[in-house]
């Protein structure tokens, strides 16, 4: 083996295991309020321990954005979801919980809106950027 290779070869393996370690595919991040809209703007249409569907009329400038829902700074559920508006008012986003887990009533939840992912996020920031938030308390 060339000796310039072989003495590269740690500091690549030492690289790969700090890089390895500092992705996690369930970030731990914070997730700082974005702009509250006005009320009925976003709203619970549907709901049960299995799914909530949300009503959502803001007008994105993105085809698509992130949705999370989060209970206290936890996400819940999420995933992309098209933003286009249906007749040009409103779009609807149907949201399950993770695999195993329920929406409980009662529980106070937060739907936060951003255009990344988390996981794309934490490649450079523990802190995610809401662009739309909306809170409630599922009944």
């Amino acid at each position: 083996m060339d000796k310039r290779l072989a003495a590269l070869l740690p500091a690549a393996l030492i690289l790969t295991a700090g890089c390895a370690s500092f992705y996690k595919s369930r970030p731990q991040m914070t997730y700082y309020r974005g702009q509250n809209v006005p009320e009925g703007f976003i709203r619970v249409v549907d709901s049960s321990p299995e799914e909530i569907t949300f009503r959502i009329q803001v007008a994105f400038a993105r085809g698509s954005l992130y949705h999370i829902l989060l209970e206290g700074n936890r996400p819940v559920a999420e995933g992309w979801f098209p933003t286009q508006r249906a007749g040009g008012q409103f779009y609807e986003v149907t949201m399950k919980p993770a695999a195993g887990a329920t929406f409980g009533r009662g529980k106070v939840y937060r739907l936060c809106i951003g255009d990344q992912s988390p996981e794309a996020v934490q490649l450079t920031s523990s802190n995610y950027r809401c662009l739309a938030d909306f809170e409630f308390t599922m009944k």
